[in-house]
């Protein structure tokens, strides 16, 4: 090789290396960290939402596993109850178009300063991990979600990639390792109520009292009411919507059979003028204690939280033909028979879903149940007796007096 060969190359191999110290130079002059991703991009390149079939999201204490099956998202936890379709197609649809707000070059080992400490029992230090894999078990993505940043946002991170931890706009709110937060809310809808009866705790087989009405538009009256017993009716009133809009805040592991068995448990029964009849189970858990992290330092401590334990049996009997009138017109039969036709329809629906809700155990708070669980004497007036005084009043007699004259 010639003198002047090698010449040529050197300074070929100097203006090589110069522009590759030139190129970085105007990276790093930019102001950008030099991660995978930049501000601006999604967090993940790609992310096959449609795919997804199993979610598993771990935190310090808890952790859920949501699972898709033939009839829809459940959660394993809660014996492969029914999920919340919408928290979880919002998760993956926001998993999937998430942006950077923010990008810092850090290796996976900095996400304790993020607080995506997986090793941490304290839940504000571990983050959470939120894992979604494919029907071949075959992971679509590994994403860490840290504590929420300074300036709006929350830290992520991606397990595949290690150039950096981002800041999204997105905080995640509904990304709870408790498995309640992810149970389908649906429940009971007691509508049109024209009578209920409830026994004492621990004597299910006989009513303790009964409010009954003639229909939906009635006032309810106490069945069996002495001469001496009066209805409040302004308390009574509130019965006419009771369990219109139940709520349920857990869904336990209790057998159905150990709650409709007790000898402590108490019985409501729940009738509608459209045919329904809702059997109740109810039974008194332990309260549970605030825990002592959550008091307030100085203050008092809140009382222990009161919830039962309900088991729900439902029941319909529905009218199958119309009673129709004896003057009633040809054209106005036909309409009256639709719409006669769409009604039963619709309470067949409503009873093929209500009946869905059988042979689970729920934990409902003390107020959602809390006017069945009054006593007889609740529901009367309160009579308020004027203290009486045996002292009767007198009136004072001045004797007549007389002036003599000098």
């Amino acid at each position: 090789m010639s003198k002047k060969t090698v010449i040529i190359l050197w300074i070929f191999v100097f203006v090589l290396t110069a522009s590759v110290f030139s190129l970085k130079s105007r990276k790093g002059d930019s102001g950008e960290a030099q991660t995978d991703r930049r501000r601006g991009e999604t967090v993940l390149a790609s992310f096959p939402a449609t795919e997804v079939s199993s979610i598993q999201i771990k935190g310090a204490e808890q952790s859920v596993t949501l699972d898709k099956s033939a009839d829809g998202w459940i959660v394993v936890e809660r014996g492969n109850y029914p999920a919340n379709f919408t928290n979880i197609n919002n998760l993956l649809r926001t998993m999937e178009s998430v942006k950077i707000n923010h990008a810092i070059e850090a290796g996976p080992s900095y996400g304790k300063r993020f607080g995506m400490d997986h090793s941490s029992k304290k839940t504000e230090e571990h983050g959470v991990q939120l894992t979604f894999l494919k029907a071949d078990k075959s992971k679509a993505a590994t994403i860490s979600l840290g504590k929420d940043s300074t300036g709006g946002g929350r830290y992520i991170q991606n397990a595949a990639d290690d150039s950096g931890i981002y800041v999204t706009s997105e905080s995640f709110p509904t990304a709870s390792a408790n498995p309640k937060d992810w149970l389908n809310e649906s429940f009971i809808a007691v509508d049109k109520i024209n009578s209920i009866a409830v026994s004492a705790a621990g004597k299910p087989e006989q009513a303790e009292w009964k409010l009954t009405r003639a229909d939906q538009n009635a006032e309810f009256a106490l069945e069996g009411a002495a001469a001496t017993e009066s209805l409040d009716t302004t308390a009574a009133g509130s019965y006419k919507t009771l369990l219109s809009s139940a709520r349920f805040q857990d869904v336990t592991s209790t057998e159905a059979s150990v709650v409709e068995q007790s000898p402590e448990r108490r019985v409501a029964t729940l009738t509608t003028t459209d045919g329904f009849t809702y059997t109740l189970t109810l039974l008194a858990k332990p309260a549970l204690k605030v825990p002592d992290a959550l008091a307030q330092t100085g203050e008092e401590t809140p009382p222990a939280e009161e919830n039962y334990q309900m088991t729900v049996k439902v029941d319909g009997k529905f009218a199958t033909a119309r009673t129709k009138p004896a003057d009633e017109k040809p054209e106005d039969a036909k309409a009256a028979d639709e719409a006669f036709q769409a009604s039963l329809k619709t309470l067949q629906e409503k009873l093929k879903t209500e009946q869905a809700f059988q042979g689970r155990v729920y934990e409902v708070s003390k107020y959602t149940i809390d006017a069945l669980l009054k006593s007889r004497a609740d529901l009367l007036q309160k009579t308020t007796t004027e203290p009486s005084n045996s002292l009767q009043p007198t009136e004072a007699t001045t004797p007549p007096i007389s002036i003599d004259g000098p």
